[in-house]
């Protein structure tokens, strides 16, 4: 039976006595050890769902042999071999930990891995103290249920209901973006938009849909192409937007690399930019200030977003306050592919 809200919840002191063992054994089967035997951890589990106990972190650590490792969950590699995103993001999480001296375990998030359990059962085995899941995706479920089984979780520039998360303003970035494309003159503005289980994607896709409601201006669906953060979908998306009846005069994209794919299609049709189209990107990789013209675009500061994560998860393994959801503003870099010279709002 699950405790009424305005009960107090119970305690690990409360298991150990309706089990008969002590607090030491409930720790042990929370924790999935092979130092009890099973039908004591079956007991004690039982136990447990009946009375909806939920492990407090900070009485979780005192019991723990802290492993000086954090888990860290990388989207599949194929994505991270070809994007700076991730390593920025590990050299953030390094200029952290190492310091504190933790080490880290990388893993990539593969269905199998998720169908598997492993972080959860990672933890539950006392082989590291908490997880950094780095871009993950909407649809994820295992850092929630880490979560709920009391292993600390940062979520670094994703989001998900309910656990602790540091990710990047993008959606009042994109506004920023458009209203920029705005001043400038434009009054047909396009959009390449990114997965819808992504939350910068997402983000982003928000913040141009806020931007043309303030602005008073149409929501074309002609306007909105998709694209899948590669070039060759940018491409393939700017090519669907010149056919549009009135053909857009600038296109906000919601990374870099789909940007200079539409700047591609751009070029193919004899197109001038910034003169028959502007175009402004996100991410400010390191290409864009080198290709012609030079690509305006968003600087997410991947590293710094990273460093705020993990110095939340560091608070949550010390069963120290922190605060749950914290946004990094990102700055805007206008360059010649939007037609103003270069500065940095």
């Amino acid at each position: 039976m699950r405790p009424h809200p305005r009960q107090k919840r119970p305690t690990i002191r409360d298991i150990a006595r309706m089990a008969g063992v002590s607090r030491s054994t409930v720790s042990l089967a929370i924790n999935d050890s092979p130092r009890i035997n099973v039908q004591t951890k079956a007991h004690v589990l039982e136990l447990i769902e009946k009375v909806g106990y939920r492990p407090n972190q900070a009485a979780r650590n005192l019991v723990r042999q802290h492993t000086r490792t954090i888990f860290v969950i990388l989207p599949q590699l194929a994505h991270v071999v070809s994007d700076t995103y991730f390593s920025e993001s590990l050299s953030g999480i390094l200029d952290v930990t190492t310091p504190h001296g933790y080490h880290l375990m990388v893993e990539e998030s593969t269905p199998e891995f998720k169908e598997r359990g492993q972080a959860l059962k990672l933890f539950r085995q006392g082989a590291m103290d908490g997880v950094l899941c780095v871009g993950g995706l909407t649809t994820d479920k295992f850092p929630v249920e880490l979560f709920e089984a009391g292993c600390p979780v940062a979520l670094v520039n994703s989001s998900l209901a309910g656990v602790p998360q540091v990710l990047a303003d993008n959606n009042d970035a994109a506004f920023r973006a458009v209203k920029h494309l705005y001043d400038l003159g434009h009054r047909r503005i396009a959009h390449i938009r990114g997965s819808e289980f992504v939350t910068t994607a997402l983000d982003r896709t928000a913040g141009y849909l806020r931007a043309l409601k303030m602005l008073v201006l149409p929501m074309r669906e002609e306007y909105l192409a998709q694209g899948y953060f590669d070039q060759g979908s940018g491409r393939d998306a700017m090519r669907w937007l010149l056919t549009a009846r009135q053909r857009p005069t600038a296109v906000f994209s919601t990374n870099d690399m789909m940007a200079i794919g539409a700047m591609d299609a751009i070029r193919e049709a004899g197109l001038r930019m910034p003169e028959d189209i502007a175009i402004f990107g996100g991410d400010d990789i390191q290409l864009a200030r080198y290709i012609k013209p030079a690509l305006a675009t968003m600087r997410q500061p991947m590293d710094l977003i990273a460093q705020t994560a993990c110095e939340m998860l560091l608070r949550q393994i010390k069963g120290g306050e922190y605060e749950k959801k914290v946004k990094i503003k990102l700055e805007l870099v206008i360059r010649e592919s939007c037609g103003t010279q270069a500065l940095i709002d």
